[in-house]
């Protein structure tokens, strides 16, 4: 038996390798067994199950379904392939015991995954999954015994409340005043279609991109960073438009430009709402951020004096502090930000949709809007480099890292040091890939560049 382990979002592993339909039915049935003995006041409610556009997401689903089923857990399954937070956001407006997503994110089209999502629509605990790992592994003497009578298996539409609930949240008054040109770039995902929904009844315009059911991707990692956003860079050039938005797999992450072509990382994009938040909305609250994500964050924080935490790479680690505290944005590299009055999960199509609200707001284009923080902020140059290699043994404690002095080096991640020009340089293991990463930032690209080489050859 393939030993089974869950990563910073979820079991992922290669298609017909590590992730089978077997070890499907393994993770379903262990889940069975962890809502009957954790959970006996909700299970009998129900489960929420999602599934994404990859190859066999449906087939793994309904395998997925029917191990719960057989073990009297009700399984409301979603009718069509659905971005991660609407599952999510249907477990908290229906109180079910937890959702379940069939999908790999932004990795590799030979992929697959196995996500769960719990009562708050956040992703599983550390403790959650490490007793589910237990009971796969047969460490749990607790009975698995199959119902004579199944429970229900129930197809439901979970894409139209999370679409109501979109255009809740937003002030879709002051969006469809403008007459905003926006393209999306769908990445062959799940959030197709769902921009063009939102704002049907407005003056804007909405084109799509590789919107078109595509288990290989077109041959590109569903991931929302610049090399794999080619072809929206291309679609930008061909049309006048006023903002371009990118989501992943899965849609819980965003990816954006501007109408020149000019990528608007993650880091921008949760420095951007963040301000829309505290400078247009009034709202106020914490922000949380991981530990791979912009310097900038400190600085508007600092500028409003707003409380800032960070934390280890993984959005359940964000979560797990909206779950508890009064979280205003919180938001990590990767592209994933999560939000205040909503639930503690990431969304990349209402990240998008901010944008645009923001610019409503202003009265200005996303470049003015930019620049304008940067100059008020400051601006700062971020890369990030993936080795296929392991991190085998500690990084080695260092003093100072091309002529300037480290002044703090934080382990509870990789080892991160931070330099006194306000320079870092991370290296840590991947949780969802095989691989080890290597992220700088600095105000300047030279430097960063140069911190990122020297990581490298430090690794």
């Amino acid at each position: 038996m393939q030993e089974i382990k869950f990563g910073t979002d979820g079991f992922r592993g290669i298609i017909a390798d590590t992730f089978t339909f077997e070890n499907v039915q393994r993770i379903s049935l262990a889940l069975s067994v962890y809502l009957k003995k954790y959970k006996q006041s909700s299970y009998k409610k129900g489960i929420a199950l999602g599934y994404d556009k990859r190859f066999l997401s449906n087939k793994f689903a309904q395998a997925t379904a029917n191990i719960l089923s057989q073990n009297c857990v009700p399984v409301f399954i979603t009718e069509q392939p659905i971005p991660t937070q609407a599952v999510s956001l249907y477990v908290r407006a229906n109180r079910l015991a937890c959702g379940i997503v069939l999908t790999a994110s932004h990795n590799p089209y030979d992929f697959n995954g196995f996500k769960i999502k719990d009562e708050f629509g956040a992703t599983a605990s550390k403790d959650m999954t490490n007793e589910i790992e237990l009971i796969i592994r047969g460490g749990l003497n607790v009975p698995r015994l199959k119902s004579d009578k199944p429970a229900k298996i129930m197809n439901v539409d979970m894409l139209r409340p999370y679409i109501v609930f979109l255009k809740n949240y937003l002030d879709m008054g002051i969006i469809r005043k403008n007459k905003f040109r926006i393209l999306v770039d769908a990445m062959h995902g799940a959030g197709a279609g769902i921009v063009e929904t939102v704002l049907k009844n407005s003056l804007c315009q909405v084109e799509t991109i590789r919107a078109n059911h595509d288990v290989l991707f077109g041959g590109v990692n569903p991931e929302p960073i610049a090399e794999n956003l080619l072809a929206l860079d291309k679609a930008l050039k061909l049309k006048s438009y006023d903002l371009a938005i990118a989501l992943d797999g899965d849609a819980d992450r965003i990816g954006a430009m501007c109408p020149d072509g000019q990528l608007i990382s993650s880091h921008l994009a949760i420095c951007l709402i963040l301000l829309h938040f505290v400078e247009n909305k009034k709202m106020t609250g914490k922000v949380v951020k991981s530990i791979t994500t912009t310097t900038l964050v400190d600085k508007i924080t600092a500028f409003y004096n707003l409380e800032l935490e960070e934390v280890a790479v993984g959005f359940k680690n964000i979560a797990a502090k909206m779950i508890k505290e009064d979280v205003l944005i919180g938001g990590e590299e990767s592209g994933g930000i999560g939000f205040k009055n909503y639930m503690p999960e990431r969304d990349g199509v209402l990240s998008g949709l901010l944008l645009l609200e923001l610019m409503a707001c202003r009265k200005q284009g996303i470049i003015e809007i930019i620049n304008d923080m940067q100059k008020r902020f400051g601006k700062f140059f971020y890369l990030r480099r993936d080795l296929k290699i392991k991190v085998t043994k500690p990084i080695a404690r260092l003093k100072n890292i091309l002529g300037q002095d480290v002044v703090e080096v934080k382990t509870y991640d990789g080892t991160k040091f931070i330099m006194r020009d306000e320079s870092w340089l991370l290296i840590r293991s991947s949780g969802t890939e095989p691989v080890a990463r290597i992220y700088a930032e600095s105000k300047t690209l030279k430097r960063t560049k140069a911190l990122i080489d020297f990581g490298c050859a430090l690794l």
